[in-house]
């Protein structure tokens, strides 16, 4: 059932998320079917070493027809000189240019502090394609000008495919790529004033076959490992159990009691839930493709309770170590939670930031991570070292995630993150299930929201769970910030649409990543720096990664820090109606604290 749901959610994802990074079939089918054979015809040490000129003798003729015509084509009324502008720290030089006859010039042009050397030749009226930004993956993707081969023609250019490739003008100042403030900054005269057909930088490895193949150094075994707690439904009467084993387990059980009969329980008195195990396949694993997700449900538990569980290992027909998990409680109770901000690499620092908030905050109830949790989304790896360097932590404390731009890696659907992850489907139903979610937790409603795709359709969702909760606080987690920690980023849109409702409702918190560094605003409320937390919303950026970027100075930062990873626990006291949050490094020492009572 998963893997059906799985393959509506990537359908859903490419029609709502990505339309903007449309890639042709035919250069995604030839990628895949490179891929499958190369997997085929070389030796695991061969693929993972592998050169984009190690690979060219492997493709047909007609998968390098495909690859150096169909990534970008439009038409032209009249004959022009296309030129192709390429990344001179590439590398690799793109196959298609020089078989095509393009000639190399002498000239350059500078974007930013990078340079681009130009590739040239004519074409006639008609339609023209250009080829696959590279085969290797290294380099900033080309961008193209376009200048008719007699002076006195004026060109058209039309029907652009990919239509996000957008135009513009050959002249300094203006931005080479399209939805990128990457600008020319000196140009050769003769080349100024040509139309210039932006590039997309989000484009520049669709096409990588080489530099992909992977050695996971955690591959699955017949023992379960990567066990997981997450919610997909009422915290307080549902449990949801995740785990990871190699394809000789075909199936699983999770058997489970409550925590205080345990230790004298019999073989029939634990309750046994089967699982649903489905296939997780990742063909750029050269040691370990396929392994198996057990996916199991419990529902029917009392609120507030501990129980005892543990999950089958079919192979021996024996139990993982018990662990436990504790559901949510029926009334407002104090509590504490974890909220970190971007892993994404770095996963030994993280594991050490881990442990230190294991060994300080055992009593926290459950851990946010407020989105890029690895650094592609979409590769088994990846994920292989985030479970290994958590410390086996979710298996006894819930994991609530949301979705960063690494999650969808290259725009593309963060498919893997869905099949990885059970969690709620009672989001927003203009957008895939499980990329926005609402929950509470004893006197809290908590929002997970996804940045990536389009604020305006999940703003009357959001609306609809701020308006109809009456919990006392109310906390909203996404990954790209309505107030940004870096000098030069910025989500006008979201600020815009959820910030507004944020204003409107009240929202106490707003827990985000993607900057890298570490930022507390002062409460905001329209826009403006109010006077204190009852009437306006403190906004965070954090990160717990070894990933890290500026600070800017902005005007709405109360506290900021670079190059300091932390963890942060909140404290809700339900008597006193107190929220305490600190900040914490990885040596456990307090970074930032403010308390909010009510």
């Amino acid at each position: 059932m998963k893997i059906i749901r799985g393959l509506l959610i990537i359908a859903v994802v490419i029609a709502i998320g990505c339309a903007h990074v449309e890639t042709a079939a035919s250069v995604r089918e030839t990628v895949s079917s490179i891929i499958d054979r190369l997997r085929t015809t070389a030796t695991p040490e061969e693929l993972v070493a592998m050169t984009p000129e190690q690979a060219l003798p492997y493709l047909t003729e007609e998968e390098k027809e495909i690859l150096g015509t169909e990534h970008l084509t439009f038409t032209v009324n009249v004959p022009v000189v296309v030129s192709v502008f390429r990344d001179v720290t590439q590398g690799e030089v793109p196959f298609w240019l020089e078989e095509r006859e393009f000639q190399k010039g002498s000239a350059r042009v500078q974007v930013e502090d990078e340079h681009f050397e130009v590739w040239s030749r004519p074409f006639p009226a008609g339609t023209v394609g250009l080829g696959v930004n590279s085969i290797g993956g290294g380099g900033d993707h080309y961008f193209v000008s376009i200048a008719p081969v007699s002076p006195q023609a004026e060109v058209v250019v039309s029907d652009i495919h990919p239509e996000q490739h957008t135009l513009g003008k050959m002249k300094v100042g203006e931005p080479v790529y399209a939805g990128s403030g990457d600008r020319i900054a000196a140009l050769p005269e003769a080349l100024e004033g040509q139309i210039l057909l932006r590039g997309d930088s989000g484009r520049r490895r669709e096409a990588q076959i080489t530099g992909v193949f992977q050695v996971t150094e955690y591959p699955a075994t017949v023992q379960p490992d990567q066990i997981l707690l997450t919610w997909s439904d009422d915290p307080r009467t549902t449990q949801t159990i995740q785990w990871r084993t190699n394809t000789e387990v075909t199936s699983g059980n999770v058997r489970y009691l409550e925590a205080a009969r345990a230790a004298q329980a019999q073989a029939a008195d634990w309750r046994v839930v089967p699982a649903v195990t489905v296939p997780l396949k990742n063909d750029i694993l050269v040691n370990d493709p396929v392994c198996h997700r057990h996916t199991a449900v419990l529902t029917g538990l009392q609120p507030g309770t501990t129980y005892s569980y543990a999950v089958s290992d079919a192979s021996t027909r024996g139990w993982s170590a018990a662990a436990e998990f504790t559901t949510a409680p029926a009334e407002p109770v104090s509590f504490s939670f974890i909220y970190q901000g971007d892993v994404q690499m770095g996963f030994d620092g993280w594991g050490k930031l881990m442990e230190t908030a294991r060994e300080k905050h055992p009593e926290a109830a459950f851990h946010l991570l407020a989105g890029d949790l690895v650094n592609r989304g979409n590769e088994r790896s990846y994920w292989d070292s985030f479970f290994h360097y958590s410390g086996g932590i979710f298996a006894s404390r819930p994991l609530v995630p949301c979705l960063g731009n690494h999650e969808y890696q290259h725009y593309q659907p963060p498919w893997m993150y869905l099949e990885m992850f059970t969690l709620p489907e009672n989001g927003p139903e203009t957008i895939p299930p499980e990329c926005a979610y609402a929950f509470e937790y004893s006197n809290v409603l908590f929002v997970v929201l996804d940045g990536n795709l389009p604020a305006s359709d999940q703003a009357q969702w959001l609306e609809e769970q701020l308006a109809n909760s009456d919990a006392t606080w109310k906390i909203a987690m996404f990954h790209q910030p309505v107030y940004s920690a870096g000098p030069y980023r910025d989500n006008p849109e979201i600020r815009e649409l959820w910030g507004t409702l944020f204003d409107k409702y009240h929202l106490d918190l707003a827990l985000q990543g993607h900057d890298h560094a570490y930022l507390r605003t002062y409460p905001m409320f329209g826009d403006q720096r109010v006077a204190g937390p009852a009437e306006g919303t403190i906004y965070i950026v954090s990160f717990s990664g070894m990933k890290m970027y500026e600070l800017g100075e902005h005007e709405y930062t109360e506290f900021g820090m670079e190059r300091i990873p932390t963890y942060q626990v909140l404290d809700i006291d339900a008597e006193t109606n107190t929220l305490t949050y600190r900040a914490y490094d990885v040596e456990g020492a307090v970074r930032d604290e403010f308390v909010i009572q009510k």
